[in-house]
């Protein structure tokens, strides 16, 4: 139900207000405590809303990638003292394999907390932290159709597994260029505007909401954080799309 947190924070306000007003001594409460329990529970009806959402799958990118390879074969080593590396002219092979792969980017409120929820002193101004969006690779596909490969007489047509292998270093390629493709950008603008409109059914006028996210720039270093492997292996199965060192 979409009001359903605010009706339980209300009731909540409600039974905490009633114990408030029995106590041992029959001392009224005064103003401030009764402004901290109901900010206590706005901030828990809030909390609460939020949490509803679970992941919020905020933005989806497709990505098109040719993986090229060129296999030259090399004469190497030396005469007279000196070492030489020269290509052959014959023996040369080469592929070009299109690839599709589909992105998407959630946030995962599983662990959002009050803590994450701050009100300005004044009452006017709320401010939210959210966590760094995450990104998943739910789809990728080959272009069997527009793959290209070209072999000398003298060189056998790449194997399978090496066409495998190829477009694995595709998807890795693509899955390191997440944090400067836009996408994570893209995901939180996406998710500070769906979150607005919840803030303001509570109550704030979304001028005054501030959204902000953990880290304003990401690298590849970042990585890690920001890609969900576990993920993308449920949806792609057992391959791996781990990026890799190189």
């Amino acid at each position: 139900m979409r009001y359903g947190a605010t009706i339980i924070a209300a009731a909540a306000l409600a039974v905490a207000l009633t114990a408030c007003l029995h106590t041992a001594d029959d001392h009224a409460p005064t103003a401030d405590t009764l402004a901290d329990m109901a900010a206590a529970t706005d901030t828990a009806a809030m909390v609460m809303r939020v949490r509803q959402t679970s992941r919020l799958y905020t933005a989806e990118y497709h990505v098109h990638k040719v993986v090229t390879h060129r296999d030259v074969r090399r004469l190497r080593g030396h005469i007279l003292g000196r070492r030489f590396d020269t290509p052959l002219s014959l023996g040369d092979r080469k592929v070009a394999i299109p690839i599709d792969v589909w992105l998407q980017a959630y946030i995962d409120f599983s662990a959002f907390s009050a803590n994450d929820i701050e009100l300005s002193a004044d009452g006017t101004t709320l401010h939210v932290w959210l966590p760094d969006p995450k990104v998943v690779v739910v789809s990728s596909k080959v272009d069997h159709a527009g793959t290209r490969q070209y072999a000398d007489l003298l060189r056998t047509s790449y194997t399978d597994e090496e066409m495998a292998a190829f477009t694995r270093q595709g998807l890795q390629a693509v899955v390191r260029a997440i944090p400067q493709m836009g996408i994570i950008e893209t995901a939180r603008e996406s998710a500070a505007a769906t979150l607005l409109p919840l803030f303001a059914s509570l109550g704030y006028d979304e001028e005054r909401v501030v959204v902000t996210f953990r880290q304003d720039h990401y690298t590849e270093r970042d990585l890690p954080r920001l890609y969900d492997s576990e993920a993308t292996r449920r949806h792609l199965g057992a391959a791996t799309t781990q990026p890799s060192r190189q």
